[in-house]
């Protein structure tokens, strides 16, 4: 009896760890470098993505939607103020900000709490053994990727929390060995498909998880369902282009037409995608081979996962054994999610999108096979943190920066002026890349991270060098260049005004008639 007692309370410490391996992750992460999660500084850490997301949230919470807009190239919404896919994936973290308050350190709370509570209601639907449990906590925490967009201002980690929830309903449905929940199945399906539509609404290629409750649908030979859920996955996707023409920014190119893809004809595409593929290939060579290089590491750890799940399913086939559904459903999602994302971007700067993928994918090789996988993953994450080392370190606090950025939030609340009427007048450009006006051909470029600076409300517009070649697309009311850069001259022959300058940045106002 006392052996069985035991037993139980190892187990219940065991899913306790589990439950919050997400905050023990970021706490072991920045322990290496003698810091704490609350240590880190997101006006340090210079991605671009982090600013527009933060900035688009406390202008949500500052004013019901940002005074100006958010773009690329100084583009707009046709209505509305809000940036790149909307306010769907903003809402999480606008419902968190909206009760416990908006700053610095408010993302990164909002990601491990939307992790952990991710973790619990997996172990609520799945009731995972001490070995499964041990196996994804261990990659959790080797996994420097996941650990460093959990200290971001990213939205990737809310994306990740998502998914893994996907994914044990998956399993719950369709895979009876591991069924433990007692939510009737038509219950469960319909939180799948409601959690599906909204990821599906921010990101259009996460229609492909409607996979999951269609199998279900006809294995049960609901007839209502399956023509429901093709109706339904067929009107989210409508709703997705609705949005994103007439509510989003667009960026500098078409983002949903794979116009670059189908205008190649039936074997340029198959040109494209092979050459899209043996790019990647280089990368992950390039990333087991040299330092510093992270993109490849994503989709290394991606490869050796569809690897490990194509080997299950040939074997079990050989076998005559059931192949896992999940499986079939996750290697044809991954494939068709990475050629939608070989169309969206670039796939160096693609690569973080996948990592929700990878997290995912390692969940369910912990559930459904016994082969030692995620030892694998882990060792390869291991390996990929050494290799990375500091060169995407998380940006901790420094005190004389602090001060820096609090006097320049001072500074710019008295020179911009965040009126009540939505418009240009309250937007600040920044030119992602400039030349030296002294030295020709010299790049200079103002740091990203200033922009934390500005006052709730402004809209910000990023645009290319070349943009600023003809001064009359210049609509924003605000423009930061680099005090040495070409763009600054080309400013003052417009007859603009620079209301605030020092060593690092140059803010010109646009007179407005």
């Amino acid at each position: 009896m006392v052996g069985v007692k035991k037993r139980k309370v190892l187990y219940m410490i065991g899913v306790i760890l589990f439950i919050i391996t997400p905050f023990l992750s970021v706490a072991l992460f920045c322990l290496k470098d003698g810091k704490m999660f609350w240590d880190v500084y997101l006006p340090l850490g210079g991605w671009s993505d982090e600013i527009t997301y933060y900035k688009q949230i406390e202008g949500i919470l500052s004013y019901g939607m940002p005074r100006g807009y958010f773009g690329y190239n100084q583009s707009r919404a046709l209505y509305g103020t809000l940036g790149v896919w909307g306010l769907q994936p903003l809402l999480p973290y606008c419902l968190w900000g909206g009760v416990l308050g908006w700053d610095y350190v408010s993302p990164i709370y909002a990601n491990i709490f939307f992790c952990v509570v991710s973790l619990a209601i997996v172990y609520l639907l799945l009731r995972p053994n001490r070995r499964q449990m041990g196996l994804f906590s261990l990659f959790w925490f080797l996994n420097p990727f996941i650990n460093r967009y959990l200290l971001s201002g990213a939205i990737e980690a809310s994306v990740t929390a998502q998914l893994l929830l996907v994914t044990a309903m998956g399993l719950a449905l369709l895979s009876n060995r591991n069924r433990r929940t007692r939510i009737p199945d038509t219950a469960l399906m319909a939180m799948c498909t409601l959690l599906i539509c909204y990821m599906a609404l921010g990101r259009p290629y996460y229609e492909v998880l409607f996979l999951i409750p269609f199998w279900k649908a006809c294995k049960d030979r609901k007839r209502v369902w399956q023509v429901l859920l093709p109706v339904l996955a067929l009107m989210i996707l409508g709703l997705f282009f609705l949005n994103n023409h007439f509510f989003c920014s667009t960026y500098f190119s078409s983002a949903v037409s794979f116009s670059r893809m189908f205008d190649r004809g039936l074997w340029g595409i198959i040109i494209y995608l092979f050459s899209s593929f043996w790019e990647m290939a280089h990368l992950m060579w390039y990333a087991v081979r040299y330092n510093g290089v992270g993109a490849g590491w994503y989709y290394l750890l991606l490869a050796v996962e569809l690897l490990a799940m194509a080997v299950v399913c040939i074997y079990r086939r050989i076998c005559h054994r059931a192949v896992p559904v999940m499986f079939l459903i996750t290697f044809l999602g991954n494939i068709l999610i990475l050629i939608s994302l070989i169309e969206l971007y670039d796939i160096g700067v693609g690569a973080r999108h996948i990592l929700a993928l990878i997290m995912a994918n390692a969940f369910l090789l912990a559930m459904e096979t016994r082969l030692p996988v995620n030892g694998v993953l882990s060792l390869l994450c291991l390996l990929a943190f050494v290799r990375i080392g500091n060169a995407d370190a998380p940006p901790y606090q420094n005190d004389e920066y602090v001060r820096y950025m609090e006097q320049l939030r001072e500074e710019f609340a008295r020179v911009v002026s965040v009126t009540e009427q939505v418009s240009y007048e309250n937007v600040v450009a920044m030119p992602t890349a400039d030349s030296s006006a002294l030295v020709p051909g010299e790049p200079v470029s103002t740091y990203y991270g200033l922009l934390f600076a500005l006052p709730a409300g402004v809209g910000i517009s990023l645009d290319y060098e070349d943009f600023y070649d003809n001064l009359e697309n210049v609509r924003a009311g605000y423009i930061m260049v680099h005090p040495e850069g070409l763009i600054r001259r080309k400013l003052e022959e417009a007859g603009m005004t620079c209301v605030f300058e020092n060593q690092e940045l140059a803010l010109y106002a646009r007179p407005f008639p």
